[in-house]
């Protein structure tokens, strides 16, 4: 499951022409990093015993947006307000990245 979900955020991430870090890996979880430009990137962190999923944009080291599962209940944080949780529905690693860069142009951040 670890291995799938790598490859899901490497797939995700080429479409974008990025490159993944995988920051750490144990055999329950791994955390990885996609630089965006040198202050923004995302990362994403998945756990398999305990469902556990983050999906995050920090920029300057803050989270700017973000999406998490969290005791199987996912939540939004809205990039107006990014302390807010906002109940939501899972989305795929795929559409985050499509969020994320929607948002990133929409604020002239790219």
């Amino acid at each position: 499951m670890i291995d799938e979900f790598i490859k899901e955020v490497e797939e995700s991430a080429k479409n974008f022409s990025l490159k993944i870090e995988v920051v750490a890996k144990t055999k329950n979880a791994v955390k990885i990093k996609v630089q965006i430009t040198e202050n923004i990137y995302l990362q994403f962190y998945y756990n398999s015993l305990s469902g556990t999923k983050n999906y995050v944009l920090i920029g300057w080291n803050r989270r700017l947006f973000g999406r998490d599962c969290i005791g199987g209940r996912w939540h939004l944080h809205p990039f107006e307000n990014p302390d807010e949780h906002v109940f939501c529905d899972e989305v795929p690693v795929k559409n985050f990245f499509e969020e994320v860069f929607e948002i990133l142009i929409k604020n002239k951040l790219i």
